[in-house]
């Protein structure tokens, strides 16, 4: 049987060679994809003194737009308060949202149950159009925090990340399972007692849809 991989270790592996390539007295710049203030939580903290951090949140799957507005209200007011107790500055960058053009490669799956096809096509094109701004703006390095949650598929999220990585002759990939060490539990607890919305579905208009929140 084939061992099932680490990506914990796998980023610590990662970074002792990203410090290695990485001036002395500088912190590397990296890119990191968010879906959300709550996702955000331990990812933040644990990251904040590694890297210098600007946040990507490029969500058009969320639906409705006020709910993508929501999201982001969140996620701002987290990312103020990591500023202020880590003394770190934290760039926040929001993409255009384009929901309709979005969800389009999406419908033809729009009755699968949660977690299936559809679900990895959403990842998939929010991790291109995560690499894509990465390599246009100078970005070395760029991640998402969605390995927090226990719902995601790790392994196909890691090696999604490889396979875009081999596309880009200027990006790496950072592996992550921010969920191992009690990461999520973790940042439940932080945005609790912070006060940071947490949603009751995924995100998508058709989870969003049959959820009890439309009903």
């Amino acid at each position: 049987m084939k061992e099932k991989r680490n990506y914990y270790r796998e980023f610590l592996k990662d970074y002792n060679k990203i410090r290695s390539e990485t001036p002395k007295g500088e912190l590397p710049k990296l890119l990191l994809h968010i879906c959300c203030g709550a996702c955000s939580c331990f990812p933040l903290v644990f990251l904040t003194d590694l890297f210098d951090i600007t946040v990507y949140y490029t969500n058009s799957n969320i639906y409705p737009e006020s709910e993508f507005e929501k999201r982001f209200e969140a996620l701002t007011k987290y990312v103020e308060f990591v500023e202020k107790t880590c003394k770190n500055s934290i760039k926040i960058i929001k993409d255009t949202y384009n929901h309709d053009e979005f969800i389009f490669d999406l419908l033809p799956f729009k009755d699968e149950a949660e977690g299936g096809h559809r679900c990895k096509i959403c990842i998939e094109k929010r991790f291109k159009r995560t690499f894509d701004f990465a390599s246009s703006q100078g970005f070395k390095y760029v991640t998402t925090v969605m390995s927090i949650s226990r719902n995601k598929d790790v392994d196909y999220l890691n090696m999604l990340g490889e396979e875009l990585a081999k596309k880009y002759n200027n990006l790496t990939y950072v592996h992550a399972d921010f969920k191992k060490n009690n990461g999520q539990d973790i940042g439940v607890d932080l945005s609790k007692k912070i006060g940071i919305y947490r949603q009751c579905f995924c995100g998508c208009e058709f989870s969003f849809k049959t959820s009890k929140i439309s009903n």
